[in-house]
């Protein structure tokens, strides 16, 4: 899964009041909808391998329906659970976003990106691109990221960056890394590499969508919550090493963004989600509307030492209703009134974003 990280960034330039919005005002919400759940790789820790859902693509009638909501919106994001590269018209997607007056994003495993790919995703006037590593080197690369391969990666991500520096287009490339104990000591030699492919943001942040209680063995969430486990100091050593990569990124003119608490604390106070389903509305590819993509689909959840069965949470489907009346639902309502008055639903209080971790 992808956590949505640049709609978690710029939540944080929106004013408070839009937290409290009854109506969708005009260019108030992140669109999150979801080309596909496909994905060409079998990344062990993808909350999708808890999923029975079918793997589809968006169809073109369902996505039509969300363009005509686009005037609420003031970016798209074309990511979801599969890899949006997959889908045939993405391109076409993009632009017809575009121009609807969208910001465009969109998070990717980066293994399409040929010279053609490259090219026609410039074309379509995409404004950021993430690409998912979780590795700096070959061998944890290629473990992680089951059937990619770090070199092809990097020969791909050189070469949207040669194009898109070539054509003067306003794409920005960011490179993602979820840090998990199998990939850790990567993290101190990675901003060379982010600088060598062409990346101008770099985003950090922990394994926090934890699915099964492998996840959680993979996460460093457990030395820091569940204090007993013994780290021999490594939640201290991985703290001090992004302490480091902030600085290395930060002299290179590399934006640094942590998209998890940091420094990790033993608190689990709700507050704002990162998810940010106050501020974002979500579209699987079948138009199903749920508050985030963790909603989107029947997906399990690790929490607090105990398997949680798939399970997930739809407020309307855009295939049979505007957003508008969507937003307006009483239970869709009683939902963001939980976040307002901090008494938080109970179907997010399994959910590691929802303290910030």
């Amino acid at each position: 899964m992808s956590v949505r990280v640049f709609r978690g960034w710029f939540s944080l330039l929106l004013p408070a009041f839009v937290y409290n919005v009854r109506v969708i005002a005009a260019r108030s919400l992140s669109f999150n909808l979801e080309p596909t759940f496909r994905c060409n790789l079998q990344c062990p820790m993808c909350p999708r391998f808890s999923s029975e859902d079918p793997h589809l693509d968006m169809s073109a009638e369902t996505y039509e329906r969300i363009c005509e909501q686009m005037s609420l919106a003031h970016t798209v994001d074309f990511t979801g659970w599969g890899e949006p590269l997959l889908h045939p018209r993405i391109y076409e997607m993009i632009r017809a976003a575009k121009e609807r007056g969208c910001v465009t994003t969109m998070t990717s495993n980066g293994t399409a990106l040929n010279e053609r790919n490259s090219t026609r995703l410039i074309d379509s006037g995409l404004d950021y691109l993430t690409v998912s590593v979780d590795g700096g080197a070959p061998e944890t690369y290629n473990k992680i990221r089951a059937g990619a391969d770090f070199d092809k990666l990097s020969v791909n991500l050189k070469t949207i960056s040669r194009l898109a520096h070539a054509a003067r287009t306003r794409l920005d490339l960011g490179i993602a890394f979820t840090i998990q104990e199998e990939n850790a000591d990567d993290l101190h030699a990675f901003v060379p590499w982010v600088i060598s492919v062409g990346a101008r943001t770099l985003h950090l942040k922990h394994l926090n969508a934890v699915s099964t209680a492998d996840d959680w063995q993979r996460s460093f969430l457990k030395y820091r919550l569940h204090p007993p486990c013994s780290d021999n100091g490594k939640l201290q050593l991985v703290e001090e090493t992004i302490g480091r990569v902030r600085l290395q990124a930060e002299k290179a003119g590399i934006r640094f963004l942590m998209h998890s608490e940091f420094p990790l604390t033993r608190n689990l106070q709700g507050r704002h989600c990162l998810a940010t389903p106050l501020l974002s509305v979500y579209f699987s590819y079948e138009g199903r509307v749920s508050p985030c993509c963790h909603f989107g689909h029947h997906v399990s959840r690790y929490f607090d030492g105990g398997f949680i069965e798939p399970s997930s949470m739809f407020v309307g489907n855009i295939r049979a209703e505007d957003l508008d009346q969507i937003w307006l639902r009483d239970h869709y309502r009683k939902f963001r009134d939980g976040f307002q008055s901090g008494n938080f639903p109970d179907a997010c209080k399994t959910c590691y974003l929802l303290y910030g971790k």
